[in-house]
């Protein structure tokens, strides 16, 4: 071999492993990395449009609201949630880590041949609007998680701190599936859901109605669950804990749903007025509490509820939000006290 040969051939082979690893990496990363459901995105951009028959779309969201069907859809995220606890009493944080990636991409493979045979009627009526993005009647719900900041401090154990938030995520997300919610944006301590009349399979004033009268309630019970074992294990393990609590925040409107970024790397997103005003309220919830401005009811046709009715101050100059408090969960009074000054109660 000519000098230098085996140095270039061993450079060579350097590189060629070094860019399987690296396909290695991103095949795991992708393995695990969340996407809202197919079958969840093509009924979102195409049960709508006139060329999928109303019957079809009916069909498919009756189909999954079929107790078996309920029960198949959620048991991927169920078996992670339990694997995952297991893993962090029985294994180190390598070994922890390992069965949570195993399940996680467990979860996605079953999530995504789950939704074939269901996708299977629409293949043929794909709407654009799966690629495009195209306005459409939703509501939008935002979480967060109320006390998050100091719990960060209190909690120096970051790696533990993390485990917590992705078991929160994943009791919340279960919440918002089970009810045939999307999830299109995690960010952090929070999330924001999309929930569509053709995916609930009933009108827009029922699906609102059922969101406040029954999601609404099932997010606080299972945060306050949540927390409960919690605090719990903090009392067990000596941590050092702090009060947190949940706020949600609910709107309905018209907004522009489809793939949406920079070009190569487009998300499922959703931009529009409902967004905007759903992240607003839940960042004036207290803990304990679900916000839904006034007008969504009026524009869902839905009944408004009995309940106090308070003014915010919106973002926008001299913006006045006339918006509905449903208390449901466990209430920090600190917080409650921080934060009715921002806001005038006018019924």
């Amino acid at each position: 071999m000519e000098p230098g040969g085996v140095e270039r051939a061993v450079r060579r082979l350097q590189g060629s492993l070094d860019r399987l690893a690296w396909a290695l990496a991103r095949g795991a990363v992708d393995a695990v990395r969340y996407q809202p459901r197919q079958l969840d995105l093509v009924m979102a951009c195409a049960a709508s449009q006139p060329e999928v028959p109303a019957p079809l779309a009916r069909w498919v969201a009756s189909a999954r609201s079929r107790p078996v069907v309920v029960e198949a859809t959620e048991f991927p995220h169920t078996a992670v949630s339990a694997m995952a606890r297991a893993a962090a009493r029985w294994f180190g944080p390598t070994g922890s880590a390992i069965v949570r990636w195993c399940s996680g991409a467990v979860a996605n493979a079953a999530d995504r041949l789950g939704a074939l045979t269901l996708e299977q009627p629409l293949r043929g009526r794909a709407h654009p609007g799966l690629l495009v993005p195209h306005p459409h009647a939703v509501a939008v719900v935002a979480i967060d998680m109320r006390g998050f900041s100091n719990l960060t401090r209190v909690l120096s154990d970051t790696q533990y701190l993390a485990d917590c938030i992705g078991e929160y995520l994943s009791e919340l997300t279960q919440v918002v599936e089970h009810h045939r919610g999307v999830i299109f944006q995690y960010t952090g301590d929070g999330l924001l859901a999309l929930f569509l009349p053709e995916l609930a399979g009933v009108k827009g004033s029922t699906m609102v109605e059922r969101l406040v009268d029954v999601v609404g309630p099932e997010l606080h019970r299972a945060f306050d669950a949540l927390y409960e074992r919690w605090r719990t294990e903090w009392q067990a393990s000596g941590r050092v804990g702090t009060e947190i609590g949940l706020g949600v925040g609910m709107s309905f409107g018209q907004a522009t749903i489809g793939y949406i970024g920079p070009s190569g790397k487009k998300q499922f997103g959703v931009i529009g007025e409902p967004v905007n005003v759903a992240a607003f309220l839940c960042s004036q919830a207290f803990a304990g509490t679900v916000l839904v401005d006034q007008g969504s009811f009026a524009r869902a046709g839905a009944t408004l509820p009995v309940a106090k009715v308070i003014r915010l101050r919106s973002k926008k100059r001299h913006q006045r939000i006339e918006t509905v408090v449903l208390s449901y969960g466990t209430t920090n009074s600190d917080q409650r006290a921080s934060w009715l000054p921002s806001a005038f109660r006018i019924g």
